[in-house]
């Protein structure tokens, strides 16, 4: 039968009990309740073990770490450390920089890029390990046109709030501010993904009609949050302006200002004259990002995806039908424009005498 262990201490018995009275550390007590056990007589070395959760070689460890440097000596840890990171420094964040503008498309891109450009050698589950340390995630890019002017689009989400200044129009009527854009559908079917099983590829219908339709689309920002939709064969100088007078209809009481981009067939200030009550503010040129009502394009791609339409009539039902929550909910439409720095510069204008009131 094992024998009882037995510290055969009392010195150091009374200095456990004390500072096992004090211990807040959770480790610590571990170890003081252990050696307590021992001076203790009671139990075998394999219960000690069993009873803290440690092995038998461990608890003989401390004991002679007591033994040596009493209490203190118990406790002490010499932390040894790991290897050592082989990703740090200016490297880090040039890695971290690389993540934030999309630089990889694959793994071993960056792998390659570490290894010529950086003298680190890692293997690709390495990689993955610090991808997943940075948080960096596989998406699919969104298209920029390669006319894009970055700084002008950048300029602008600094300035929108002087733009609004200038245009003037508050004269003690309400101002409502709205984001336009168009989306395109037809009867050529839209293919997207779908829930399916593992091992089975999902077929979508598919027929070649040369038929289409517009919607139009308008969001407010701020104030009411309201939302105007509609639909129309194409897309002209005749159908902006008409989807304009929409607008105005709404709230004949107000002045509407339209956040748009600079396609053709959009009303330009300088060129036509605009329906009564309404100001337009073009975004700069291929700058779809800065446009929150790009969302409705997805909301109905979604909706009409993977399915045979027979008539442009009968997608237009399930359009409607997809927008009606949207249009119906000024949370929803809050949502879709609650880009940070569209929100800080039309509320900037709030409190002055300019173009909100």
């Amino acid at each position: 039968m094992p024998k009882h262990f037995h510290l055969k201490r009392p010195d150091l018995a009374s200095a456990i009990a004390e500072a096992l009275a004090a211990c807040q550390n959770v480790k610590d007590h571990v170890r003081l309740l252990a050696m307590r056990m021992a001076a203790s007589g009671e139990f075998t070395a394999a219960q000690i073990a069993a009873q803290v959760g440690c092995s038998r070689r461990q608890f003989f460890n401390w004991v002679s770490a007591l033994k040596a440097g009493g209490v203190v000596g118990l406790l002490h840890r010499e932390h040894k450390g790991g290897p050592k990171p082989q990703i740090t420094g200016q490297v880090l964040e040039e890695f971290q920089a690389g993540l934030q503008t999309g630089r990889w498309k694959r793994a071993k891109e960056i792998q390659h890029w570490l290894e010529q450009e950086q003298q680190v050698k890692l293997k690709l589950s390495g990689v993955y390990y610090w991808l997943g340390k940075l948080g960096g995630v596989l998406k699919v890019p969104r298209k920029a046109h390669a006319k894009q002017d970055a700084a002008e689009a950048a300029l602008f989400q600094q300035q929108l709030a002087d733009k609004l200044k200038h245009l003037n129009v508050a004269g003690g009527r309400p101002v409502r501010i709205w984001v336009s854009d168009e989306h395109r559908y037809g009867l050529i079917p839209v293919i997207r993904k779908c829930w399916t099983l593992r091992g089975v590829r999902p077929k979508a219908p598919y027929q070649t009609r040369y038929e289409w339709g517009y919607l139009y689309s308008a969001l407010e920002v701020d104030g009411e949050n309201a939302a105007e939709f509609l639909c129309l064969p194409r897309v002209d100088l005749g159908m902006s302006r008409l989807f304009l007078e929409q607008l105005v209809a709404r709230d004949p009481q107000a002045e509407h200002v339209v956040i748009q981009d600079r396609a053709g067939f959009h009303l330009d200030p300088e060129l036509h004259e605009l329906p009564a009550q309404v100001h337009i503010i073009p975004l700069p040129a291929y700058s779809p990002e800065l446009n929150p009502t790009e969302g409705i394009g997805d909301v109905i791609k979604d909706r009409i995806a993977n399915t045979l339409w027979k008539t442009l009539a009968a997608m237009e039902e399930a359009i409607g039908e997809e927008l009606r929550p949207i249009y119906q909910c000024a949370e929803r439409v809050r949502r879709l424009v609650s880009h940070g720095w569209l929100m800080d510069q039309v509320n900037a204008t709030a409190t002055e005498n300019s173009a909100v009131t």
